[in-house]
Parts: C-alpha cells; structure tokens; sequence
C-alpha cells in the first residue's frame, strides 16, 4: 500500500511538471511594459543628448572665457562665437538627428496624453500664450531670435518628457517643440505639429 501511494505521488508530481512545461509553452508572449516602452523609445534619445552636451562643452572650451561683464556686445560676441562653434561641430546636423523616430513616438504619445487629461485646459492656456513671428522658419543649427517670443514647456507637460542637461532646454513655438541650446540660443533639433 506504501508503495503504490508512493507511486501515485510520483505519478502526480509528474503529471504537474508536464501540465506546467504545457502551459508555459502555450502562454502568449508577455507585453512589454510601459516603461519598457518608455526606456526603448528614449534610449536613443538620451545618448544623443548626452553627446550633444559633449559637444556643446568641447565647443565652449575652445572659445576664451567670458569674463563677468556687464556689456551686452561682449555677451552677444559671445554667444555668437559659441553659435558659429557648434555649427561647424555638427555642421551635418539635419532634423531628427536627436529626436528621433522612436523619441517622437514617445513624446507625441505622452503629449497626447496631457492633453487628454484634467490639466489639458490650462495647459492648452499656458501653451497659447507664445506665437511664432510671420515667416520665420524653424531649422536646425539655426540661431532663435532675440526677441522673438516662445513659450516655455508647462510644467505638467514637462514632467513627462525626458529629461536634458543644464545645456539644453524644451521650447514650444506654436505647434513646434523645439530643442534649444540655452547659452548659445541655437535649435538643436525639433518636431514640427507636436503640440495639438
């Protein structure tokens, strides 16, 4: 009697381990997470602009120090040496370059989604308040025009998006997200008709 329940068992223990291997093989694959989504959409992203900041600092190494002053030629000079530096560093540079396909997607998903939820009216608000001037167009390595007015990104919206070094900061334009060198005032990148 011993043996046969200790059989039995075996027997059962073995039938499990089958049914188990089964089940497993038979399991659709598992979806990748959000974040998962998240980490691939941005992995390009964020090494891009980790080698933009790079550049942007081996640019700013090679031009003499500016001295505290409170002379605005002096600053414009300045920054216009910084600007004609990181053009001929990334003299090549063409749009999607650091935003790119698997980067829009994300961004475009997680603007949507601010849009869609409770803060979407104040953010739209927020958002209105910077129009681009007539006939200027949006390009890369092209210097932002002083004075022209942009609007800074919501912080709502902001929370969402990946995050940049000191260097570089999110600006909207109408309709336009633009990546922008804050100390050179130079469009790095941007996508077009990413805000609704």
């Amino acid at each position: 009697m011993k043996k046969q329940a200790t059989t039995s068992v075996k027997l059962l223990a073995g039938l499990l381990a089958i049914a188990e291997v089964l089940t497993a093989q038979s399991a659709p694959p598992s979806m990748p997470t959000q974040e998962a989504r998240d980490a691939h959409g941005y992995k390009e992203f964020h090494d891009r602009i980790e080698a933009y900041e790079r550049l942007h600092k081996t640019a700013e190494k090679s031009l003499p120090r500016l001295k505290k002053t409170s002379k605005p030629e002096v600053i414009a000079a300045h920054q216009q040496a910084l600007v004609e530096k990181i053009r001929e560093l990334r003299s090549s540079a063409r749009q999607g370059d650091i935003f790119t396909p698997a980067a829009r997607e994300e961004i475009a998903r997680k603007i949507k989604g601010v849009f869609a939820g409770a803060d979407a009216h104040r953010v739209q608000n927020t958002i209105q308040a910077g129009e681009p001037l007539e006939g200027f167009k949006v390009g890369v390595n092209q210097k932002y025009p002083d004075g022209l007015p942009f609007t800074t990104v919501p912080p709502t919206l902001l929370q969402k998006l990946p995050d940049l070094p000191d260097e570089v900061e999110y600006r909207i334009l109408g309709s336009t997200l633009l990546l922008v060198d804050r100390k050179a005032n130079l469009i790095i990148d941007f996508i077009p008709n990413a805000i609704p």
